[in-house]
């Protein structure tokens, strides 16, 4: 009996669907390079990129901020964070196409 639940719970496993594999921080500086900028969200810029959003990070007083070229941002996955804050990202990129987002 113990093997046979055994052999249903090896199973049942098996039948799983894997997890999706977050991206490395490798892929995820590389999307960055690409990505377009969107309407800031509380004050704070936001990009899109293709594998995540990102957004500008918080700076706590008596932190240097970062220069236009050197900004500390944190990525905004979906499986990490509720379809209503996906929504918000989703909300203050769509009305900044890539194209134009290249000609400012």
């Amino acid at each position: 009996m113990l093997f046979t639940l055994t052999l249903i719970g090896l199973m049942a496993t098996a039948e799983t669907p894997p997890a999706a594999a977050e991206p490395t921080a490798e892929a995820l500086q590389s999307d960055l390079q690409t990505a377009y900028p969107c309407k800031d969200i509380d004050g704070r810029k936001v990009w899109k990129g293709g594998l995540a959003y990102y957004i500008e990070s918080y700076v706590y007083d008596g932190q240097p901020t970062g220069t236009a070229t050197d900004v500390a941002t944190d990525a905004v996955l979906p499986q990490d964070n509720t379809a209503e804050t996906m929504e918000e990202f989703e909300q203050a990129c769509i009305t900044i196409a890539p194209s134009q987002a290249k000609s400012e």
